[in-house]
């Protein structure tokens, strides 16, 4: 029997033309040929210009638009539009991966204890408004949440607060990096009142209140420009963070896959479905 996959020289199999076309609307993304915005031609251009099947073109489109790079327009004669590549997508993608590995929660807070420390102490040293703002308004959140009893609230800001910490390093393969590790950490915080017990949950309350006061004692460090001071401290907190984790048990918490479709953020989990996380609720 004979297969169908063209094979290229060398008997190495040619791949499938409609993922070569992927790839050379990929390139074209990623040079700026393509631009955020831009409209493809419509579908008989397309087909004119590229010389493939109707089969093979909408395949390909079908995987850019799964991957959130183009928008279907609606009918063969609407070009599809291109979209920026999204770090939502790139954190599903790399949740699900974890979650296929048996990741756990302990797993994700090792990779921030190694990043944040001295993250914080540059963002000290240059003392960016922006960055001190945005950080304070985490931590006011959190405050407001605690005082509220809304133990899914808490925990979002505090998940936010760890985002913008890498966010202000102004590198992009970082920021990249941290919305992965935001997105994924979505998932599994939401999941510590369901895996507590009555008893756990007031332990882990009396600790959300413990890291909100850290939280707002680092963004004190970062805006009077203590550098060495933030680093020090947000290590040893971040490490004091670990055993707690260690000891409660939440370090085993395992990372889930994305429950909403590739390209699209999967929506919280509402705070009635959890209850009230903290003693006030329970």
């Amino acid at each position: 029997m004979h297969s169908s996959t063209p094979v290229a020289p060398g008997g190495a199999r040619a791949p499938k033309l409609s993922h070569a076309l992927v790839e050379r609307f990929r390139a074209r993304i990623a040079s700026g040929e393509l631009k955020p915005g831009d409209t493809l031609p419509p579908e008989t251009e397309l087909l004119q210009q590229l010389r493939v099947s109707r089969p093979t073109l909408r395949q390909a489109l079908r995987v850019l638009e799964s991957e959130s790079l183009i928008q279907l327009g609606k009918g063969a004669r609407t070009g599809a539009t291109v979209l920026h590549p999204s770090i939502e997508t790139a954190a599903q993608y790399g949740a699900l991966y974890l979650a296929t590995h048996g990741t756990t929660l302990a797993e994700i807070h090792q990779v921030r204890t190694l990043l944040e420390p001295p993250l914080a102490a540059l963002i000290a040293r240059r003392k960016k408004r922006e960055a001190v703002e945005s950080l304070r308004d985490c931590v006011s959140i959190q405050q407001e949440s605690l005082r509220r009893g809304d133990y899914v609230s808490a925990a979002s800001a505090v998940n936010e607060f760890h985002r913008r910490l890498e966010q202000f390093s102004d590198n992009r393969a970082l920021g990249l990096l941290a919305g992965m590790l935001n997105d994924i950490a979505v998932n599994v915080y939401p999941q510590i009142p369901l895996a507590s017990s009555n008893r756990e949950r007031n332990v882990i309350w009396r600790r959300s209140e413990k890291s909100t006061e850290a939280h707002a004692h680092l963004v004190s460090l970062i805006s009077r420009s203590k550098a060495d001071a933030a680093e020090r401290f947000w290590r040893s907190y971040m490490l004091d963070t670990a055993a707690f984790m260690e000891k409660s048990g939440l370090a085993n918490l395992r990372v889930t896959a994305p429950t909403a479709g590739f390209g699209r953020r999967s929506s919280p989990i509402a705070s009635r479905d959890l209850g009230r996380g903290g003693p006030r609720g329970v």
